[in-house]
């Protein structure tokens, strides 16, 4: 019996269609709905390896598949990391890790003074719960040394099919995408709105969510009843 139902379950595994691009079913493709766009700034998505195994409704490839300047690396501890240290030392950087705390500025309070003349803003993005984030800084002591950038204001997230631990929380996706909106007030960037497709993006991917939650709790309801009737 128990052979059986791995075989089953194998069967179903093969059988499901997946995009290779976004990395979620087909039906469910979200790549219809990306429209790349360049920044200014670079961007440097640091997941932690926790989220890289068992992520399925992550934003953080979704973020970098919508931005042509940004990059996604893996990991838990990223203080040897040879591109990471090599993006550091590069001269033409001027790096921040995207963190809050009382220490961090941002584009209202700095203005032009965020970044010397010559220089790119290398922005760092730590993904992945906040415990792991947390965990992620404190054992990559290259990215921790860095001087923190944030928020102006405080943002709700709209990531309505995850809890986030503080009301200000916001999901990887949409940091990126209220960055994007303040480095644009502060005359940083001019993208003229096409970083709203980070949150269309956003909003299809919890628009799916949603339905495949109701389907599945209507197909449990639809069972129960079902099973009731055979009983009688």
């Amino acid at each position: 019996m128990v052979k059986k139902i791995g075989f089953s379950r194998k069967i179903r595994s093969e059988n499901r269609e997946e995009c290779y691009v976004c990395y979620r079913a087909k039906k469910n493709c979200l790549c219809d709905s990306i429209k790349p766009f360049s920044t200014r700034m670079r961007f440097v998505i640091l997941m932690h390896a926790k989220e890289d195994r068992k992520q399925k409704t992550g934003t953080a490839r979704l973020a970098k598949m919508c931005l042509t300047n940004a990059e996604l690396l893996a990991g838990t501890d990223f203080t040897h990391n040879e591109r990471v240290n090599s993006l550091l030392r590069d001269p033409s950087y001027n790096p921040f890790v995207l963190y809050p705390g009382p220490e961090a500025v941002n584009f209202k309070t700095l203005g032009s003074n965020l970044l010397p003349e010559g220089k790119t803003l290398l922005i760092f993005v730590i993904d992945g719960t906040w415990v792991c984030a947390k965990r992620l800084l404190n054992k990559s002591r290259n990215i921790r040394a860095l001087p923190r950038l944030s928020f102006s204001r405080s943002y709700i997230s709209r990531f309505a099919i995850k809890k986030q631990p503080r009301e200000h929380c916001v999901s990887t996706i949409e940091a990126i995408r209220y960055l994007c909106e303040e480095a644009e007030e502060a005359g940083y960037e001019n993208l003229n709105a096409q970083s709203e497709t980070l949150m269309i993006v956003l909003k299809k991917l919890v628009d799916t969510q949603i339905r495949h939650q109701r389907g599945r709790r209507a197909g449990a309801v639809w069972g129960r009843d079902r099973a009731l009737v055979v009983r009688s």
